[in-house]
C-alpha cells in the first residue's frame, strides 16, 4: 500500500478499554470526531482531528502530525496537540490499516489503533488509553 492512500476524511471513534459487556454501547464512548489527513510520498503525515456537534461549528480541533509507513499493511504513528482553548491536549496514536477483503462488499478503508493521553489535562491524569476505529468517508 502507498502511504499517499491514507490521504482523506475518516470518521473517527475512540473506545473505552472495558472487557466487561454493558448495556449501552454508549458506555465504551471515548470520543468521536473528524480525522482529516494528508500524506506524503516521504511518509509524513499532517492532518486535523476535529470534535464537533454534528452541523455545528468546530468545539475543538488537535493538529495530528506524524510517520507513516508502506507495506501490504501501511502502519502509522500520530501525535495530535490542542489548538487553543485546548492547548494542553497531547495525545499519541499508534495505528494500522486494516485488510481490504478481495471478496468484501461495501468495504471502506478503516484504520484501527490506540490512543494514548500524553500529557494530563483539565484534571484527567495522562496514560489513559483508548483504542479506535476511523472510517473513510466518501468524501475523501
Amino acid at each position: 500500500m502507498n502511504v499517499m492512500e491514507l490521504t482523506g476524511t475518516y470518521t473517527y471513534r475512540s473506545f473505552l478499554e472495558v472487557p466487561e459487556p454493558v448495556d449501552d454501547f454508549n458506555q465504551l464512548r471515548f470520543a468521536q470526531a473528524e480525522l482529516r489527513l494528508t500524506a506524503e510520498p516521504d511518509g509524513s503525515v499532517n492532518g486535523e482531528l476535529i470534535l464537533s456537534d454534528p452541523g455545528a461549528e468546530p468545539l475543538i480541533v488537535m493538529d495530528m502530525t506524524g510517520r507513516a509507513k508502506a507495506s501490504s499493511r501501511a502502519s502509522f504513528t500520530l501525535s495530535g496537540r490542542g489548538r487553543p482553548p485546548i492547548a494542553d491536549f497531547h495525545y499519541e496514536y499508534d495505528g494500522v490499516v486494516l485488510r481490504h477483503w478481495e471478496t468484501g462488499i461495501g468495504q471502506r478503508m478503516v484504520l484501527a489503533g490506540t490512543v494514548l493521553r500524553a500529557e494530563p489535562h483539565g484534571g484527567a491524569p495522562a496514560g489513559k488509553t483508548a483504542s479506535f476505529l476511523a472510517v473513510r468517508r466518501d468524501d475523501a
